[in-house]
C-alpha cells in the first residue's frame, strides 16, 4: 500500500514532535548533533520512530547520513513503499 505525501509529512511531524522537534520553523535545517544536542542513540531513536510509523526500514549507511530534520523529511517522503 502507497501513503501519499501529505499523509507520510503529517506522520513524520508528529514523530518529531514527540522529540520536541518543529520541522516547519527554522529548526528544520538545524544539525541534529551540532545544533540540536542529539546524541547517538537519541537520533537513532528518533530514526527508528519515524520507521516505525510509516512501516519501512532505511539501510544503515542511509540513515547515518541524514543530518537535519529537512534531510529525514525529504528522505521519507521520496521512499517509495
Amino acid at each position: 500500500m502507497k501513503t501519499n505525501n501529505y499523509s507520510k509529512l503529517k506522520t513524520i511531524i508528529q514523530v518529531m514532535g514527540k522529540y520536541g522537534i518543529a520541522p516547519i520553523s527554522k529548526q528544520k535545517r538545524s544539525n541534529f548533533v551540532e545544533d540540536m544536542g542529539f546524541d547517538k542513540v537519541f537520533l537513532d531513536g528518533l530514526i527508528y520512530d519515524v520507521e516505525d510509523a510509516l512501516k519501512v526500514e532505511l539501510q544503515e549507511d542511509v540513515a547515518r547520513s541524514l543530518r537535519s530534520p529537512a534531510e529525514l523529511i525529504n528522505h521519507m517522503l521520496q521512499y517509495q513503499n
